[in-house]
C-alpha cells in the first residue's frame, strides 16, 4: 500500500544531530504531502506529526476536525495535546474551558 517506515539514525550524543533527523523525518513526511501522499498509515497523527498538519489540511479542515473531537470528548481525557495542540480561548468552541483544560494539561502550547 505504499507506507514508508523511513529509520533515520543519528548520533544522540552529538550536540545537533537530533534536530537534524527530526528536520529531516519532517522533509520526508512534506514530500509525501506534496507528491498526494498522507502523513500517516495506520498509526495515526500524535506529537510527532502534528506541527505537520498545515501541510496536508487548511486551517478551517482543522477547525472541523476539532469541533467533531469536541463533540466524541468534550473533556479532552482522549489523547490531550496529540493531535491539536493548542489551546483556544473560552468560548471559542463553546464547551472548552481553557483555564481548566490548561490547569490539566500545563504542557500544551496557548496562544
Amino acid at each position: 500500500d505504499g507506507n514508508l517506515h523511513p529509520l533515520i539514525m543519528f548520533d544522540a550524543n552529538k550536540p545537533g544531530d537530533l534536530e537534524k533527523a527530526e528536520a529531516f523525518g519532517a522533509d520526508i513526511l512534506k514530500l509525501c504531502v506534496e507528491v498526494g501522499g498522507v502523513l500517516s498509515g495506520e498509526h495515526g497523527i500524535g506529537v510527532e506529526k502534528r506541527d505537520l498538519m498545515g501541510e496536508m489540511f487548511t486551517s478551517d479542515d482543522m477547525k472541523h476536525q476539532e469541533r467533531i473531537k469536541m463533540a466524541f470528548d468534550e473533556d479532552q481525557l482522549l489523547n490531550p495535546g496529540k493531535v491539536f495542540p493548542t489551546l483556544h480561548g473560552c468560548g471559542e468552541l463553546k464547551t472548552l474551558h481553557a483555564k481548566a483544560v490548561a490547569d490539566k494539561f500545563p504542557d500544551i502550547p496557548r496562544f
